[in-house]
C-alpha cells in the first residue's frame, strides 16, 4: 500500500488524468442506472408503491389489471375467504383540463377506497378522506409543472366532471403517465357518464397479507411482482437499459485494465530493477492492485456524489430514480471488475526478466 500511494503521488499528473476519465465513466454508469430504474418506475411505480401483496384479477386478463373485470360481488366473496386487508382498484387512462384551458393533460386514474391501504403518501395538501369535497383528486407532483396547485379545479375532458385538487403525492406513475387518485364513487360516476348502461365492477382486488385460501371461479390470484412484469413494455424496456448499464460497467473496467497494461509496459525497467533488488511477485502484484483499487474507489465515491447532487437539480418530468443501495451495487461491481482487469498487468509483470532489463534489453 505504501509503495502504491508513493507512486501515485509521484506521478500525480498522469494519474489525475486517468482518475478524471474513471470519474466520467463511473458517472455515466450511475446516471444510466438511474435512468433505467426511473424508466421502469415510470411504467409501474403506481403498482410498486401500493402495499398490496397480491392482486385478484379475472382469469382471462393475462394478469393485466386494465383489461380485467371482476363482478361487484367478488369483493364480498374475497372478504369472506380471508382475514387479510382487501381493497378494490380500478385503473383508467383519461385526460384532464385545467378550468378555463383547452390543453389536455394525460392522466391515469387510480380509483381506490380512500380509507384503504392503497391510499398514497401525501407530500402536500390532504388525502381523499379529509377533502370535504364531492369529487376530490390527489395528483402526482408532475402535474405541478402544468401550473396546477392544491385547491385548483380540473375537469375530465370526456365527462366534464370537475375534480378539486386536494393534495399531491410523489413518484406515482403507470404506463409512463402520471397517476391521479380518485375515490371509487367518483370513478363510478365517471363511468356512468361515459356509458349510461355501465354496471359496477372492479378491475382488480388488492390483498395485503395472506391470500392462500382465496378460491373464486373465474378469477386469478397473482403476486404484485407478476402484475408489474405483465405491464406492457416494462420487461423489454427495463431489461434493455439494464443490459446497457452492465455492459458499460464492463467496458469501463476494461478501459482501466488497458490503461494499466500500457503503464506497466512503460515501466518494464522499473519493475525489472525492483525484481532484481528482491521484490517478489506478491509485493509487485499488491502495488498494482492497490493502485487500481485506490483509483476505482475514489472515482466511485466522487461519481456517486456528482450523480446524487445532480439528481436534485433534474426536472420533475425526467424519469430518474436511483436508490443508494442500487448505486452501491453498481459501484461495487465497477470496483471489483476494475481490480480483476488489473490482473492483466500482473501477468505482464510476472513475465519480466530482470536480467534482460538490467542488460538494457527492455523489449
Amino acid at each position: 500500500m505504501r509503495f502504491a500511494v508513493k507512486e501515485l503521488l509521484y506521478g500525480k499528473k498522469k494519474y489525475i488524468l486517468i482518475e478524471l476519465l474513471l470519474i466520467l465513466l463511473m458517472f455515466m454508469v450511475l446516471f444510466l442506472s438511474g435512468l433505467s430504474e426511473g424508466l421502469g418506475r415510470a411504467v409501474t411505480s403506481g403498482i410498486e408503491n401500493r402495499e398490496a401483496d397480491y392482486y385478484l384479477v379475472s382469469d382471462s386478463s393475462e394478469k393485466l389489471i386494465t383489461v380485467s373485470e371482476l363482478p361487484y360481488e367478488t369483493l364480498d366473496k374475497v372478504k369472506k375467504q380471508t382475514n387479510s386487508e382487501v381493497a378494490p382498484l380500478d385503473i383508467q387512462r383519461m385526460y384532464l383540463q385545467k378550468q378555463g384551458e383547452e390543453t389536455k393533460i394525460n392522466v391515469t386514474y387510480f380509483a381506490i377506497d380512500p380509507d384503504s391501504f392503497l391510499m398514497p403518501n401525501i407530500i402536500e395538501g390532504n388525502n381523499l378522506t379529509n377533502s370535504n369535497t364531492e369529487y376530490p383528486i390527489v395528483l402526482n407532483d408532475d402535474f405541478k409543472a402544468e401550473g396546477i396547485t392544491v385547491g385548483d379545479t380540473v375537469k375530465d375532458s370526456y365527462t366534464e366532471i370537475v375534480f378539486k385538487v386536494v393534495g399531491f403525492t410523489k413518484d406515482e406513475m403507470y404506463g409512463h403517465v402520471s397517476v391521479g387518485f380518485i375515490t371509487t364513487d367518483s370513478y363510478t360516476k365517471l363511468r356512468n357518464e361515459l356509458n349510461p348502461y355501465y354496471e359496477k365492477h372492479f378491475h382488480a382486488i388488492a390483498i395485503k397479507g395472506n391470500a392462500e385460501n382465496i378460491d373464486i371461479d373465474g378469477t386469478l390470484l397473482v403476486s404484485k411482482q407478476e402484475i408489474i412484469e405483465s405491464v406492457p413494455s416494462y420487461s423489454a424496456e427495463h431489461l434493455t437499459i439494464t443490459m446497457i448499464v452492465y455492459v458499460l460497467v464492463v467496458v469501463s473496467a476494461v478501459v482501466i485494465g488497458i490503461f494499466y497494461y500500457i503503464l506497466t509496459i512503460q515501466k518494464h525497467r522499473q519493475f525489472g530493477v525492483m525484481k532484481a533488488i528482491g521484490f517478489d511477485m506478491k509485493k509487485l502484484s499488491g502495488i498494482v492492485i492497490c493502485q487500481v483499487l485506490i483509483l476505482s474507489v475514489f472515482s466511485a465515491v466522487v461519481a456517486n456524489i456528482l450523480t446524487f447532487g445532480m439528481s436534485v437539480a433534474l426536472p420533475q418530468t425526467m424519469p430518474f430514480y436511483l436508490l443508494p443501495v442500487n448505486a452501491c451495487a453498481v459501484s461495487v461491481a465497477f470496483v471489483l471488475i476494475s481490480v480483476i482487469s488489473s490482473l492483466l498487468s500482473v501477468i505482464n509483470i510476472s513475465r519480466i526478466d530482470p536480467i534482460q532489463i538490467i542488460g538494457g534489453n527492455d523489449e
